[in-house]
């Protein structure tokens, strides 16, 4: 009889669907301890957990992904043969609190034949006697954080809202190597380092599995309905795109009345897009650079939309960084007869003296392109040195270098915005209408949200600056022609190629 309950006992444990529906949680609504029950979200991710190394889960609130995360941590490093450490980090000292409190409600409330010795128990960690492994909990930029551990698999919850998601990624991918991490989040900020995790994973450009949780994959959901319900225009698009029923467009509509919109979307999003354009304050029209076709040119410091035409005249804009690793230089050539960009540079690496070099080869092979660089900080030296090549048609005014200044700026933004929403720019790199979505309005003025960048942007900024003062030279017909020939071009195979040119002349494949 005891061997049998020895076996039972060995049986559930080494299932982790068994032994997990034996864990006891507390439920919030009934404010009692009740029986681990999967929901549907919780059932979809744990199989996502045993297939898959590096997941993300996007999620809307309370759906219980962080409880299911920590049960598959409990029950790997309750049936680990070794020493490992399951680590959980959390973006405040009490949400890791009660993180590590779930876990010891899962192990104190054990069926006695299930539950094994404790080595330790300690406000961060349950360490396990037999085999030494354990669960224990970090706080993200904590003292020490979690450098000093080293770790089989990591929890990162609530990742988005970390000061530091790069560094914090950096160190636990390091401890972790091949083993497991799992990050889940609901949405901070557009453009961070999450949001780029996610938009890399759901292109398929990343070792990541993404796992999106929209808010109506709950059942509880729901609401009466109230008598005569009838749906808005918007709640009708809803109900057909994602399946709803009247009882969950009630839940819906009681929740927007209370939240508001931009805050319901935050914290119970529908589409991965939703969850990170509520309550932000967009400089650019989102739904104007959603009509701009995207095209993808690469990941590489160059990129080519189409080559010089011959007639054509071309504007160079440059915004210049210091070449050391952090904010990046950028140029943009933008066409005068089609008011399309043609180039893009983007590097991070490349000395201002040098880029000097590179704007004259580019500008010399855009017919002798008209070249507007802003004057402040290290673009006086690129200035300095296009001068030293006797740079022709450097952009002036009233004799002065142009300098970005509080009166200036505006105007860039203002001419670039304007071709974008008034349907002159027909398409753009994936990267750079990225970017232009990230801009957000902040202390009256158009910005790059924390951690990203509008260098692109600058550099657009400075073309269509000089453009907004040049009427375009030809008649509508003309350029429709010309334009529709130029995106021919630019989808050839052609655009794809290596860059076959070098700053030193001849024709060089890569020469840059």
């Amino acid at each position: 009889m005891r061997k049998n309950a020895e076996s039972l006992a060995k049986g559930i444990i080494g299932n982790p669907d068994e032994f997990i529906g034996r864990l006891t949680v507390m439920n919030k609504e009934k404010q009692r301890l009740t029986r681990l029950r999967l929901n549907e979200a919780q059932e979809k991710l744990i199989g996502v957990l045993k297939e898959h190394d590096r997941v993300i889960v996007l999620k809307a609130r309370h759906l219980g992904v962080s409880t299911l995360c920590r049960a598959w941590h409990f029950w790997n490093a309750y049936t680990a043969l070794h020493p490992q450490t399951f680590a959980v980090v959390s973006h405040t000292r009490q949400s890791a609190e009660d993180l590590h409190r779930m876990e010891k409600t899962f192990y104190q409330n054990l069926p006695a034949p299930l539950r094994k010795p404790l080595q330790k128990a300690s406000a961060k960690t349950l360490k396990f006697k037999d085999t030494g492994a354990n669960v224990r909990v970090f706080t993200a930029g904590g003292k020490g954080g979690t450098r000093s551990f080293s770790m089989s698999s990591a929890h990162l919850s609530e990742f988005a809202f970390y000061d530091d998601q790069k560094e914090v990624m950096a160190t636990v991918s390091a401890s972790v190597g091949d083993g497991q991490i799992v990050i889940e989040s609901t949405p901070n900020a557009y453009g961070d380092y999450f949001h780029d995790l996610v938009l890399q994973a759901e292109s398929g450009d990343s070792e990541w599995k993404l796992v999106f949780f929209p808010w109506f994959i709950h059942s509880l959901y729901s609401a009466t309905i109230p008598a005569a319900m009838k749906l808005t225009r918007e709640e009708e698009k809803l109900k057909k795109e994602h399946g709803l029923d009247n009882g969950q467009i009630a839940w819906r509509r009681k929740q927007v009345r209370t939240l508001g919109i931009d805050k319901f979307q935050r914290e119970y999003p529908a589409t991965i897009e939703e969850c990170f354009q509520s309550a932000v304050p967009f400089f650019f029209d989102h739904e104007k650079l959603d009509e701009i076709e995207r095209v993808n040119l690469g990941s590489h410091e160059h990129r080519l939309y189409a080559d010089p035409v011959e007639g054509d005249r071309y504007v160079l804009g440059c915004d210049v960084g210091a070449g050391i690793g952090e904010h990046f230089s950028a140029f943009t050539v933008v066409s005068y007869s089609t008011r399309q960009p043609v180039y893009h540079f983007i590097s991070n690496k490349i000395p201002p003296a040098k880029l000097a070099e590179k704007i004259l080869d580019l500008a010399k092979r855009y017919n002798n392109a008209r070249v507007i660089v802003e004057a402040n900080n290290h673009g006086h030296l690129v200035l300095h040195r296009l001068r030293e090549f006797r740079t022709k048609n450097l952009y002036q005014e009233d004799g002065h270098d142009f300098f970005t200044t509080n009166k200036t700026r505006p105007l860039l933004w203002s001419a670039l915005r304007e071709a974008l929403e008034d349907g002159v720019v027909e398409y753009l790199d994936t990267h750079v209408l990225d970017e232009l979505k990230a801009i957000i309005y902040k202390r009256g003025k158009p910005q790059a949200p924390r951690r990203g960048s509008d260098d692109v942007t600058m550099s657009m900024g400075l073309c269509y600056y000089v453009l907004s003062g040049e009427p375009l030279a030809v008649t509508r017909g003309v350029r429709s022609s010309m334009l529709d020939e130029h995106i021919a071009r630019m989808k050839s195979k052609r655009a794809k190629r290596t860059l076959p040119w070098s700053v030193t002349g001849g024709d060089t494949v890569g020469g840059y």
